[in-house]
């Protein structure tokens, strides 16, 4: 693993906290109010992305009738209520995989399409900012995933090469973006499978974060033998 990965990127939402389902439950709401269904064909089409590719996309599938503005503000209403009586739901293994990393001494990365409060707060209430060396965020590239941007700057911060850094995401525009960058890829899938020319093209698609560090932990022993 020194050899091969010497940083590890992460996305955010869906792969280090369940909150793609806080999301989704958000949206159902918000649409039943607006007099539309969101579909899950649709919603996978949009995570990972930013604001406006969101809104491209919802005008393409729903039309311009429904003022996306007034619809994301209601659903992001739901979001926070939700939010604020869960709490920040961190992902089975995130933890065992931080600590592991951190004991590696391999530098770690946040890269994700959200802002950088709304980021800051998810790892000030989970007590997880002090793993990470860098929070790369929307406001800092002008192109969301499935382009690489992302992850180039997350890589570019933490002096390495792209083909020396793994990155870990569950949303199918993550995994095309981190394909895309050249980067080592494993897919965690949280709402939406990967099918299996996808699944074909990163290095793994594991079912937990814990899977992940099980994984390091195999390769770092077999090659220290």
């Amino acid at each position: 693993m020194r050899q091969t990965v010497k940083a590890v990127i992460f996305d955010q939402d869906g792969l280090m906290f369940d909150t793609e389902r806080i999301s989704g439950i958000a949206w159902q709401l918000a649409g039943k109010e607006f007099g539309f269904c969101p579909e899950e064909s649709f919603l996978k089409t949009i995570r990972g992305t930013n604001r406006e590719q969101m809104r491209s996309r919802f005008e393409a599938v729903y039309g311009t009738e429904i003022d996306f503005e007034r619809f994301r503000d209601r659903k992001q209403q739901y979001y926070e209520a939700q939010f604020a009586k869960e709490g920040v739901p961190v992902k089975p293994g995130l933890r065992e995989l931080l600590a592991f990393l951190k004991e590696q001494r391999i530098p770690m990365a946040v890269a994700t399409a959200s802002k950088l409060d709304y980021t800051e707060r998810n790892l000030r209430e989970t007590g997880l900012g002090e793993y990470f060396d860098y929070l790369v965020t929307g406001e800092m590239v002008s192109r969301a995933k499935p382009d690489p941007a992302l992850f180039m700057k997350a890589a570019e911060l933490l002096g390495k090469r792209p083909e020396e850094c793994l990155v870990l995401e569950d949303s199918l525009n993550g995994v095309e973006a981190g394909l895309t960058g050249g980067f080592r890829t494993i897919m965690v899938p949280d709402r939406t499978q990967p099918d299996e020319e996808l699944a074909s093209r990163v290095y793994r698609v594991c079912g937990s974060l814990l899977e992940v560090k099980e994984l390091l932990q195999e390769e770092l022993s077999v090659r220290e033998a």
